[in-house]
């Protein structure tokens, strides 16, 4: 459990504006608020008064606005005092500074939401939740994330719980008044299982997606060299970031740069040639653009479709081909004849740097690849953390289907794997945590939230 003492911090950037949040929680909040602003002696809660910021002296640091929410009708839980001073790093600074002379401490990262969660306010679902918003590149990012800010990813797990639990009290109550109880038939344990598996299955299936959603998608562009892959980096960007040569091995080192596909972020890496050299350097560029490969989530393997499919760009396919890359066929524009030109590979789309042809299709491919092509249904996406609750507890209910026989027979170690099973959605929305769990979800916060 946190201590009870009195934080501060601000919850604004440190950077100069035209307001800025200076935020104290704890029992001592209202109490070193009071120090710091002229107020009347008798104030209201949620009513913003305005005033005089000052220091322990009595001198005037700004003026502004002072809110006090008393709790627990606070985001914390507790008594919080917000004061807006302008937007002044040195005013910030020097109100901060005052209130820990005054009894309170600087806060640590994600601590106001930490105490939030330990409050009762939140659950872990939505502590998580804020951090994302803050963190969201995109409108898609920032809409998943208040979808769980919601609850609603909360509120699926409430209600696999309930599922869970009604079994565990079922078999509990035959166990403890067998003459009383009827026994529950084993078709009505798998039946009430298959569901729950079913619907842990449909949101296990939301990771994937929502992690390119949240972080973006890791594309790279794979081939030998002068078949354009910088050429195709620099139309896809839209201006010349790589360095264009006719001399084979320019690109020796990865390149690396951002854009949009259809609001999903995308960091795109133009990466070495790949090709037997001598080059010293340029054998650790070729090095490190077969990591990179390694780290994409989607590549692009391109050849010069004017010249056609050699056997060193086969060759090149064969090294990458276990990551199913998206066959592309550059310099379509000096193509003579598309309809006749026959390739090695079976799906090739064929686009040219120069003139963008069927770049709207390529597009269109790198997202229908990675299933982000259509708008999902999907109102929640769930986390790594979450997907391995999900996957501990629906191993344990599998394991309980496929030995149903033999749970029958054991209602007492029924019980138990059940319960097991339960506890691992309860981790996800927080009702069983560690110190080390809440210290890794909330070190990814800044200070002031």
């Amino acid at each position: 459990m946190y201590k009870k003492d009195t934080i501060v911090a601000n919850a604004t950037p440190l950077i100069p504006s035209a307001v800025g949040i200076v935020r104290i929680s704890g029992e001592e909040a209202l109490s070193i608020g009071k120090k710091l602003f002229s107020l009347p002696e008798k104030i209201t809660e949620r009513k913003a008064y305005f005033g005089k910021i000052l220091d322990r002296e009595g001198n005037v640091i700004d003026e502004g606005l002072f809110l006090f929410f008393k709790a627990p009708k606070s985001f914390t839980g507790e008594d919080v005092v917000e004061i807006y001073p302008h937007g002044s790093v040195p005013v910030i600074k020097k109100i901060i500074q005052e209130a820990i002379a005054l009894g309170a401490r600087i806060a640590e990262p994600g601590e106001f939401t930490k105490r939030a969660f330990l409050n009762g306010k939140i659950d872990l679902t939505q502590a998580e939740a804020i951090a994302d918003l803050i963190e969201a590149k995109t409108e898609k990012a920032s809409k998943a994330a208040v979808n769980l800010l919601e609850g609603k990813l909360s509120e699926k797990v409430k209600k696999l719980r309930e599922t869970v639990i009604d079994l565990i009290s079922l078999i509990e109550a035959e166990i403890n008044f067998p003459e009383d109880v009827e026994e529950i038939e084993p078709s009505v344990i798998k039946l009430n299982l298959e569901k729950v598996i079913n619907q842990i299955e449909n949101l296990m299936k939301t990771y994937k997606r929502g992690e390119l959603i949240r972080e973006g998608i890791k594309l790279a562009i794979v081939g030998k060299p002068n078949v354009g892959k910088s050429s195709l980096f620099n139309a896809l960007v839209g201006y010349e970031r790589a360095i264009v040569s006719e001399y084979r091995g320019t690109t020796r080192d990865f390149i690396e740069e951002n854009l949009m596909i259809n609001g999903i972020p995308v960091r795109l890496l133009d990466t070495a040639g790949i090709r037997d050299t001598e080059d010293k350097i340029e054998k650790i560029g070729i090095e490190k653009a077969i990591q990179k490969i390694k780290e994409a989530d989607i590549v692009l393997f391109v050849f010069d479709a004017s010249e056609g499919v050699s056997q060193e760009d086969i060759e090149i396919y064969e090294l990458i081909k276990d990551k199913d890359p998206l066959i592309i066929g550059n310099k379509s524009d000096l193509v003579l004849d598309k309809n006749k030109k026959k390739y090695y590979f079976k799906d090739v789309i064929l686009v040219s740097s120069k003139t963008l042809e069927n770049f709207d299709l390529l597009e269109k491919r790198i997202l229908q690849k990675l299933n982000l092509l259509e708008e999902s249904d999907t109102d929640v996406y769930i986390n790594l953390r979450h997907y391995e609750s999900f996957k501990k507890a629906k191993e344990i209910l599998e394991k309980i289907i496929k030995n149903i026989e033999f749970y029958i027979e054991q209602k007492e170690i029924l019980m138990l794997e059940l319960s097991e099973a339960e506890k691992y959605l309860e981790e996800i929305t927080g009702e069983i945590t560690t110190e080390d769990v809440l210290g890794n979800i909330f070190s990814r916060f800044c200070i002031g939230k």
